[in-house]
């Protein structure tokens, strides 16, 4: 008998360090005025579907995309699915960082790059990924997840899922409240879904 799930991932609303254009990472910034609209249309949209887990990143950014789902479904907050840790480069803008070092344009091109003070691609997308197999491990048949974070969880997640290297991280856009639904049988992605707020109305 197939073991079968069903897996959203999502992408936090858009923050005020993603309108500054700052390097952020693990570090915490406020969703911004936009941002709150959005969460507001995405939980109005999400909180239709019997989830049966869900789980978020600790940054508040994350947390805040599905305030107003946390009534309906507890989430567990952790840590390993959090953003690159960009370590003494957050707070810059991407300009700046850029002109320190051009590799960090693209640092799925440079995986071992470590950001000054934090980690290297290589080590976000392994401490993610880790987690994802280890928790997936515990779910049981037809469930429905719910995970919450950030473009490097999306991303990380995907790559895995999808089979495809570091070098192939940018492949897919992911913007701000997009997700992805996933079906899942024994391990194995069988098809995807990804939709954006415009889809959904």
């Amino acid at each position: 008998m197939d073991f079968k799930m069903e897996v959203y991932i999502l992408r936090h609303a858009i923050s005020i360090a993603n309108e500054k254009n700052l390097v952020c990472g693990s570090r915490d910034y406020p969703l911004s005025e936009t941002g709150i609209k959005q969460a507001n249309r995405i939980c109005n949209h999400l909180q239709k579907i019997p989830f049966t887990l869900g789980y978020s990143s600790p940054l508040s950014r994350s947390i805040d995309t599905i305030k107003y789902m946390k009534e309906k479904l507890q989430f567990n907050i952790v840590a390993e699915i959090s953003e690159v840790d960009t370590g003494d480069a957050s707070h810059m803008t991407f300009e700046k960082l850029w002109s320190l070092d051009n590799r960090y344009r693209s640092p799925w091109l440079h995986p071992y790059l470590r950001y000054p003070a934090g980690e290297c691609f290589y080590e976000m997308i392994n401490r993610i990924q880790s987690w994802f197999l280890n928790e997936s491990n515990k779910w049981k048949e037809n469930d429905i997840v719910l995970i919450v974070g950030h473009e490097g969880t999306l991303r990380s997640i995907l790559l895995n899922l999808l089979n495809l290297k570091i070098s192939e991280y940018p492949t897919f856009p992911i913007k701000n409240c997009d997700y992805f639904h996933l079906f899942i049988t024994d391990g194995v992605l069988k098809e995807k879904k990804h939709l954006t707020l415009e889809d959904i109305g």
